[in-house]
């Protein structure tokens, strides 16, 4: 008598990890700093040197805290915002990601999606209070606590780690390519993002369809 296998046992589900800024918030750095340089007092000198200033190895990995940045300007620049005032002005480059938000919460629905950040408290508590895509996720990875950034590999080795789970069995997106490229390096599957509409198409490129 022969017996059956059974059926073929289905190939395990990738565990999607996802940028936010750039993928499911928009994100204008070239406004944040001219809206930053526009508070201090020589505004033309100031915006040649903020990018420097607000980098994520320094904000981003938590060594210098939004609140101690806000002293820096002040001392380095004469930047007349208050506290409260620079908080504004801190967040006020976000905006949506079209069409994202079905395309998330159809994703999570079928697979784990995490997100990993190069972010800081402020920015992290602006965007989960007003991007409500981020609450489809299962869980967050963020540089200012990890004290990691992208597109280093012990940051990507790490969330690997916490994840508890092998780079091939990841689907990597963001939308800067050194970080694909940093993700692809270590054996992952990654997508460029630019829009939407190309995200879902290389899902189904992948065998994913969505339920929307």
């Amino acid at each position: 008598m022969t017996v059956s296998a059974g059926p073929v046992e289905p190939l395990a589900k990738p565990v999607f990890i996802l940028d936010v800024g750039g993928v499911l918030v928009r994100h204008d750095n070239g406004l944040l700093y001219d809206r930053l340089a526009a508070r201090c007092a020589d505004p033309f000198a100031a915006r040649q040197k903020l990018v420097d200033a607000v980098h994520d190895e320094i904000i981003g990995t938590g060594h210098l805290s939004v609140f101690e940045l806000h002293a820096r300007l002040v001392f380095d620049y004469d930047f007349s915002a208050t506290y409260e005032a620079f908080l504004g002005i801190w967040s006020s480059h976000f905006s949506e990601e079209p069409d994202m938000e079905p395309v998330v919460r159809a994703l999570a629905r079928r697979h784990r999606v995490v997100l990993f950040s190069n972010t800081n408290a402020a920015h992290w508590a602006h965007v989960t209070a007003y991007y409500p895509t981020l609450a489809h996720s299962h869980h967050a990875y963020l540089s200012y606590e990890l004290g990691l950034i992208k597109p280093d590999p012990a940051s990507f080795r790490r969330v690997l780690e916490l994840e508890d789970c092998r780079p091939d069995e990841v689907v990597f997106v963001d939308d800067r390519a050194d970080n694909v490229a940093a993700a692809q390096a270590l054996g992952m599957d990654a997508i460029t993002f630019t829009a939407a509409a190309p995200f879902r198409a290389a899902l189904a490129d992948r065998g994913i369809t969505l339920d929307l």
